[in-house]
């Protein structure tokens, strides 16, 4: 009880020493993804690689963080959480110093692929330490995990908006070595420090299973020990919260990932024919920012009587407006005397970028947290796998968003919009059925985290009467 009562008072001066080492690596993590936008595709060019390779090679990071999710996930439970993170840090920051060293040794003509090998390794590296430090994280702050993981989003946010300017401001210095230099060693520098404080989880959670085996023993059954330890199914993972977190995921990581490779083009239509590079710049950091901004609210709020799932909606409302606004669709352009180049049209823009910051944060925030409070009874074993699953998922809708914009070449962008918006509505749809449905029977769809018999744990795949 007493661990449990140091978790809910968060930032405490036992606590910040690891928070301010897990923050730093999210940092680092996510200012790594990002340093090389400005320089890369100089380097590449210069190796004669053509716009579809360049392609390839920035899709190879997210790619195979995707594909490497159930190998993560296994070396969690086979290697340990510790070994598994440091293991996949290391990975990533070591293949980031080849990364920058790679061109003094590597013929000019095969550099290009050998980028491509480099970025695909690295995305293993980081798709391995995500999975086990999320783990880790959901167990050791599990009371609080949405205020955590919405300060994440945040420090992340903040570091994947800085790693450009910080990328180009080191690449001038002393080219392409320097900023990937600095910041493999910003990786490692955490690895210590998080390291012992997984390990010391690892043994507290130990030591409460043999204690819960021992329990067991002098009771003459095995219940004690039941969801510590032992492998899970893939039906057991099923639930209302797994279920519904999944498709927030999903359709939000979709959108997410839609604007950033039509952005310009959109703004060049809708805007003006000639807008700068920095102003579109300028545009897409009023999502980032806000995103970063609004992430740590998100969790607070999740934790309060609001819950889970009441934020993820308000998210996925926000995100539905958004696409309407930005497309515009027709009928509203129509119906407010919408037209390219002026300055309502400018305001739209903005608007609908304001939501999608403050929309993407109500909805991503919640997910995690939402489905590891509802598989807590499962123990370890589940945690992993649901960390894993959720990043998964992310960077399946991060890799399907580029795709959808592809469909920019037989529909305009205020239909492909539109689809989008559509498939937020559907899930909105879905919500409320699911709400009237279970208020029928008497039963809370939309708890709060202080709703003790709660039907989240519920599994779909059961007869639950």
């Amino acid at each position: 009880d007493g661990d449990d009562d140091d978790d809910e008072a968060l930032f405490t001066r036992a606590n910040l020493p690891t928070l301010l080492c897990f923050f730093w690596f999210v940092f680092a993590s996510a200012a790594f993804m990002s340093i090389i936008t400005p320089f890369l595709p100089l380097e590449l060019a210069d190796c004669g690689a053509n716009s579809a390779i360049v392609g390839v090679i920035f899709a190879a990071y997210p790619l195979a963080n995707l594909a490497s999710v159930p190998v993560a996930t296994r070396l969690c439970t086979t290697l340990g959480r510790s070994r598994a993170f440091v293991a996949g840090a290391t990975l990533e920051a070591l293949f980031g110093i080849l990364f920058g060293y790679i061109h003094k040794v590597a013929p000019l003509g095969a550099l290009k692929w050998l980028y491509l090998a480099i970025r695909f390794a690295q995305g293993m590296g980081s798709s391995i330490a995500y999975t086990a430090i999320i783990a880790w994280v959901s167990d050791k702050y599990r009371p609080r995990l949405a205020t955590v993981l919405g300060f994440q989003e945040a420090v992340g946010g903040i570091g994947y908006m800085l790693g450009p300017s910080l990328g180009g401001l080191l690449y001038q210095l002393r080219g392409i070595t320097l900023p990937m230099l600095l910041f493999s060693i910003s990786v490692l520098i955490s690895l210590p420090a998080l390291h012992l404080s997984m390990v010391q989880t690892e043994r507290q959670q130990a030591t409460r299973h043999e204690a819960a085996g021992e329990k067991a023993e002098e009771e003459g059954s095995l219940e004690g020990a039941e969801g510590e330890g032992e492998g899970v199914s893939a039906r057991q993972l099923v639930n209302v919260s797994t279920v519904n977190s999944t498709f927030v995921t999903l359709i939000a990581a979709v959108g997410f990932g839609f604007i950033s490779p039509v952005a310009a083009p959109h703004f060049q239509e809708v805007l003006s024919a000639d807008i700068s590079t920095g102003k579109v710049g300028l545009l897409l950091a009023i999502p980032a920012l806000l995103y970063a901004v609004c992430s740590p609210l998100s969790g607070i709020l999740s934790e309060s009587q609001l819950g889970f799932k009441r934020v993820m909606f308000a998210g996925m409302v926000l995100l539905f407006i958004c696409y309407l606004l930005m497309g515009p669709i027709q009928y509203l352009a129509a119906l407010v005397h919408l037209r390219n180049h002026s300055k309502a049209m400018w305001a739209d823009q903005i608007l609908s970028l304001v939501l999608l910051g403050i929309g993407a944060a109500f909805a991503f925030v919640p997910a995690l947290p939402d489905m590891q409070k509802s598989l807590s009874h499962l123990g370890p074993d589940a945690t992993n796998a649901m960390a894993g699953y959720f990043n998964g998922i992310y960077c399946l809708g991060e890799a399907l968003g580029p795709m959808l914009a592809g469909l920019q070449e037989f529909l305009p962008f205020s239909q492909v919009a539109s689809i989008i918006a559509y498939a937020h509505l559907a899930y909105m749809a879905a919500f409320l059925i699911a709400c009237v449905h279970n208020k029928a029977r008497k039963r809370q769809f939309c708890v709060s985290i202080y709703e003790t018999a709660s039907p989240l744990q519920d599994p779909l795949l059961y007869n639950n009467t």
